[in-house]
């Protein structure tokens, strides 16, 4: 029992024996016992549920997503939360959750209007005598199962790559997950320093990955899995690095906490990740590697329709500096540096973004956004440090599962440059 419960019942025991005056012969009445307070009323029953409106969605999925069944009770205000548990799905564009009484009680009633999620996405950037062409294709909801499969390629003065990968939310029904991945690059890595090449070679590898997670709870998932790397590097003409061929084969262990709100272009709220991977002897590597990454990020709304976005990074590789060097640059965090030029051995980048509407026509928003990147990188016992303001464009479109394609111009901390990097942001 708390301090402040004990002297509570001090105080009342002391009026009840304070002694009586003499004289008084009054009969002791015990007191009334408290009124017990009424249970909150639970709602009507739900007797049946409804969904109309899904053509490739199965059915299964969206009752799975309103995590309530027949025989619950629906509380009057509760369409608002089941609507928002639909929308995070991120398959809908609009979502109406009605009840409708009946004579066991209420039918929830759901409409949905579904968006496009089979993607096929191309793209093209240059710059720094640098080009590149590409194509990728995203299938969101594949089967109509919420289960994730992406594929494409890359190709570019520099070399290419193929890549895929796949998700799976829910393993057959089930709270268990599942990640496959797939990556074969052979292209020129190259490090910048003060908008230089410093350092460059040829890399060749083929990595293959998965991941089997438990969804905790409906916002924590946690898994491990196994990883296999393989390296196969020469020498470029005209550099010095030339790191030597080798296998890494190892565990991954990942965690992930989602607990962000979709509004078409901000997810509100707060999500972060945990990846820690490491190569093991007994399974034939033929040198260590351990890699850690780290992020978080929190979004609040302002002004209904504006958002402020805070997103923070940590990275650290431990292995061969140069084939496991972080590569930054062209993404959030350091987008003042040039795709992939900046290596770090351990990096750590914080951004502050506000963003805002600028145009809302039926088939898509138009935004504007200020951010900026802050970092602290190290590679090879040369630290970088770098403040970097930018501004940029985004179009998110309304009916398709990949909402932003954009644009963003940074000033580069090293030389004052303005430095492009083009912004395809999915919604996963």
């Amino acid at each position: 029992m708390s301090v402040h419960g004990l002297l509570a019942l001090t105080a009342v025991a002391g009026v009840a024996l304070a002694p009586a005056p003499v004289g008084a012969q009054e009969e002791a009445v015990a007191p009334e016992p408290p009124e017990a307070a009424s249970p909150e009323p639970l709602g009507p029953r739900l007797e049946r549920i409804e969904v109309q409106g899904n053509t490739r969605t199965q059915d299964l999925i969206i009752l799975r997503a309103l995590r309530v069944a027949p025989g619950d009770a629906i509380k009057p205000d509760m369409q608002g939360e089941l609507k928002r548990r639909l929308l995070n799905l991120k398959l809908f564009k609009s979502v109406e959750v009605l009840t409708q009484p009946s004579s066991a009680g209420v039918v929830l009633q759901v409409v949905v209007e579904e968006r496009w999620t089979l993607l096929p996405v191309p793209f093209f950037s240059s710059g720094k005598n640098r080009w590149q062409v590409g194509i990728f294709a995203l299938e969101s909801n594949l089967f109509g199962l919420n289960k994730m499969l992406v594929g494409g390629g890359v190709l570019s003065n520099r070399g290419g790559s193929a890549f895929a990968l796949y998700k799976d939310p829910s393993i057959l029904g089930s709270r268990w997950t599942g990640d496959l991945s797939f990556l074969f690059s052979r292209a020129d890595r190259e490090r910048y320093k003060d908008d230089v090449i410093a350092d460059s070679y040829e890399d060749q590898r083929l990595e293959l990955g998965g991941v089997l997670g438990y969804q905790l709870t409906p916002e924590l998932n946690a898994g491990a899995g196994w990883f296999s790397l393989t390296n196969r590097p020469s020498l470029r003409e005209g550099y010095t690095l030339s790191p030597a061929k080798s296998e890494v084969h190892g565990l991954t262990v990942a965690a992930e906490y989602q607990g962000q709100d979709f509004h078409f272009y901000f997810n509100e709220g707060f999500s972060a990740r945990m990846r820690y991977r490491e190569g093991l002897d007994f399974l034939g590597s033929s040198r260590s590697l351990r890699q850690l990454s780290l992020g978080a990020s929190y979004t609040q709304a302002l002004f209904q329709n504006h958002s402020f976005t805070l997103t923070g990074a940590y990275e650290r590789s431990q292995g061969d500096p140069t084939l496991d060097a972080v590569l930054l640059g062209g993404r959030t965090g350091s987008r003042g540096f040039v795709n992939a030029g900046l290596w770090a051995e351990e990096a750590g980048t914080l951004t502050a973004e506000y963003q805002a509407p600028l145009w809302s026509p039926r088939f898509a928003t138009f935004t504007a956004h200020a951010f900026v990147d802050v970092g602290a990188v190290r590679w090879n016992s040369h630290p970088t440090r770098y403040v970097a303001p930018g501004v940029g464009l985004r179009a998110y479109l309304r009916n398709l599962a990949i909402p932003a394609v954009g644009v963003d111009i940074t000033r580069s901390a090293e030389t004052g440059k303005l430095v492009p990097s083009v912004a395809v942001g999915f919604a996963m």
